[in-house]
């Protein structure tokens, strides 16, 4: 199962968890302030992190790329045999907002450009994906939060459009979107909307509509970031200069293996370990304003312990829990003396307007893996799903090493977990 379906996947078990009367976290998604429910307050300032292998230290040099992309001005048309299937230059990952779309590139330049409100309403999401190089893979998914799709209602800028109704789509079995892979009829989508105002389905009570306002702004920045402008392919801006031209996708890192699991903690020595986390951090635990545990709501009960090496036991100690996501500090513990040292986990580069704090000193929905050493986080926007933040590290018997992140920060009725990459390796 691939990561974007495994988000979706624990999106949507964790529906049923949210309680009648929680209010409703509509809007923007603030990864600095992921809103929870608590037993003794309203709501709770909670940090967002993701989903597998975490680090000791924040530097994250080894994973983050150097180089920066060739600009599209000084690419040169003519390339080699062997420039044509060598790796691109090394990509940052991009989240930019562009009025009603963001873009969001990972470090392989593959790059969605993503059409959805911020304001909690179920309207459409109109999503356009290409991967790097000059045959890069394109895609268009057009859907609503829980609905599938029918192409015979599709309107634009509240007219029927037998053009657009025309196209190839095939519904995803998944969520029910339409969607497009070919991309001559991606195209011709492009070509018909880009100047357009709203995109609709539906009539009635069932409509459905996605703003179109920023849309060729965004094709625009990908054409730009994949460096394909003025090739005959760019979406925006179309030329004759050779697609030959386009950096093929850049070599993505490598992990370093995990070592082979110790034996498992036994209920016992888990609650030992954190009891004795709890004790000697006491003080780290009250600057976080975490909850302490009380007679009518012992917040002990989710924390959790994991053999990490033949030394170190990995320690998550609750801070926070509401009504489908609980916070915890992550620590390293010796076996031997119980010291224990606060984790600061490795971020991905030049996304720190999007990451919840740099260091993912308080993992969201933590877990584990001792026999892959892969620590996740899953922080949900609200308990729908359709907006949050996820991140996985691996262990390699020293340190974590980020293994991927994904996020989306407009709550507007995106599909479940249905975040865009911003990291990934090649493992």
């Amino acid at each position: 199962m691939g990561a974007a379906a495994a988000r979706r996947r624990a999106a949507r078990l964790t529906l049923h968890r949210v309680q009648r009367g929680v209010p409703h976290h509509g809007g923007r998604f603030p990864l600095q302030n992921v809103p929870m429910i608590r037993p003794t307050r309203a709501l709770l300032s909670l940090f967002a992190t993701a989903l597998l292998v975490a680090g000791c230290s924040n530097d994250s040099a080894s994973n983050a790329p150097t180089a920066a992309p060739v600009s599209p001005d000084t690419a040169s048309d003519a390339v080699t045999p062997s420039a044509a299937t060598a790796p691109g230059p090394a990509a940052a990952p991009l989240y930019r907002e562009l009025r009603d779309f963001l873009v969001a590139c990972d470090n392989g330049r593959h790059c969605e450009a993503i059409g959805v409100a911020d304001d909690a309403r179920f309207g459409l999401t109109l999503r356009l994906s290409r991967g790097a190089g000059p045959d890069g893979a394109q895609r268009v998914r057009l859907g609503t939060y829980d609905g599938r799709m029918d192409p015979a209602t599709l309107q634009l800028d509240g007219q029927a459009s037998a053009p657009l109704r025309g196209l190839p789509w095939r519904s995803d079995t998944d969520t029910g979107a339409l969607v497009l892979d070919d991309p001559a009829a991606i195209a011709e989508l492009i070509a018909r909307v880009r100047n357009g105002a709203r995109l609709s389905s539906g009539a009635g009570n069932a409509r459905a509509e996605v703003s179109l306002a920023g849309l060729a702004a965004a094709l625009l920045l990908i054409d730009d970031h994949q460096q394909r402008l003025d090739t005959p392919e760019a979406w925006a801006r179309p030329g004759e200069r050779s697609a030959a031209a386009v950096p093929r996708a850049p070599s993505l890192p490598r992990l370093p293996p995990a070592p082979a699991p110790p034996p498992s903690l036994t209920g016992e020595e888990v609650r030992t370990f954190a009891d004795r986390v709890r004790e000697r951090q006491a003080d780290a635990l009250r600057a976080r304003d975490c909850d302490a545990p009380r007679d009518a709501y012992d917040i002990r009960r989710h924390d959790d312990a994991h053999p990490l090496d033949a030394d170190h036991v990995l320690v998550f100690v609750a801070c926070y829990s509401g009504a489908y996501q609980t916070a915890s500090m992550p620590f390293r513990v010796a076996r031997a003396d119980g010291a224990a040292e606060a984790l600061v986990l490795p971020s991905p580069p030049g996304l720190d307007a999007v990451v919840a704090a740099s260091g993912f000193t308080l993992l969201t929905n933590a877990g584990y893996v001792p026999a892959t050493g892969t620590l996740s986080h899953l922080a949900k926007g609200r308990g729908l799903g359709d907006c949050g933040e996820a991140a996985t590290w691996r262990y390699d018997g020293q340190a974590f090493h980020l293994a991927s992140y994904a996020a989306l920060r407009r709550c507007g009725g995106a599909a479940p977990g249905d975040w865009p990459s911003l990291w990934r390796t090649a493992d």
